[in-house]
């Protein structure tokens, strides 16, 4: 099993004969794609192809479960944001009236829209970081001549993220050893816990970054001065080379991006107005 940033993957799943690159410029550009995409279904269908994708890497499916209470709460206040407290607006179409709230057919098609493009972008995100190591951010960043500095920090970014994942989990462990159950519990009582948990994860994570320094500093790494400016070997890049799989993914990706472009801009796809799902909710609605 490799250890990536938000869990383990089994050394022979096959993203591993991939470049890391790949999975860079997967995450960069496919990201994009929902910002240009109105119609929900076209977004539901990249989420599904995101999670196929997952499923194929072998990523244990299990962890998903995680983010359902996150995207069920997203969910929650776009709609409220959108509904409840989006305001009097006579232009549009009254669906409902529940007491002093208006229901409108474009709040509730806005609320649909926004909440359906965020989770394609976080879905994205899971499988990269769910496939990825600290070494292929890395040697992705590089092989691009990214410089050092910025590499080391953003490596960190991320590598601290899945951490304080991993410290979370262990504090909670610790307090079961301890004989302390949450069950039954009150949401305020639960909340003062998960404030109490930012000190010692805020310990931990100031340890961890004064090794993470003087590891460095041990090495001879530095970002400022003389010892910066020497052009350091990117053994590391010696281990991957590009594949012929691999430029065909990227162009694949690129110009997938490009078609997406002219498909919406040139010819009016992808927008709400010849979205199929929204027309069958407007009708079951009306």
């Amino acid at each position: 099993m490799n250890k990536t940033l938000l869990g383990y993957v089994p050394n022979e799943s096959p993203i591993y004969a991939v470049h890391p690159f790949v999975k860079l410029f997967f995450l960069l550009i496919v990201s994009l794609f929902p910002m240009f995409v109105s119609a929900p279904e076209w977004n539901i269908l990249l989420m599904v192809v995101t999670i196929l994708l997952m499923w194929l890497s072998k990523v244990d499916m299990r962890t998903l479960k995680i983010y359902v209470p996150v995207a069920i709460s997203m969910g929650s206040i776009i709609f409220l944001s959108y509904t409840v407290m989006g305001g009097t607006h006579p232009e549009f179409e009254l669906l409902a009236k529940v007491g002093p709230v208006n229901l409108y057919w474009e709040r509730i098609r806005d609320a649909i829209v926004v909440y359906v493009r965020v989770l394609p972008m976080i879905f994205t995100m899971v499988f990269f970081l769910s496939t990825s190591r600290e070494r292929d951010i890395i040697v992705a960043m590089r092989s691009i001549k990214v410089p050092f500095v910025i590499t080391y920090i953003f490596a960190m970014a991320l590598r601290a993220a899945g951490m304080v994942l991993e410290d979370f989990q262990i504090v909670r462990q610790a307090e079961k050893a301890r004989g302390y159950d949450p069950a039954g519990k009150s949401i305020p009582y639960k909340i003062r816990q998960y404030v109490m948990y930012m000190v010692p994860l805020f310990a931990l994570s100031l340890r961890r970054s004064e090794e993470f320094t003087n590891a460095l500093v041990a090495r001879g790494y530095a970002f400022t001065g003389s010892a910066s400016k020497v052009k350091r070997a990117d053994y590391i890049l010696t281990h991957y080379s590009y594949k012929y799989f691999d430029y065909l993914f990227i162009a694949v990706i690129g110009l997938s991006f490009i078609a997406l472009l002219v498909l919406r801009y040139g010819f009016g796809y992808f927008v709400t107005e010849r979205s199929v799902l929204l027309t069958m909710l407007h009708q079951v609605l009306h």
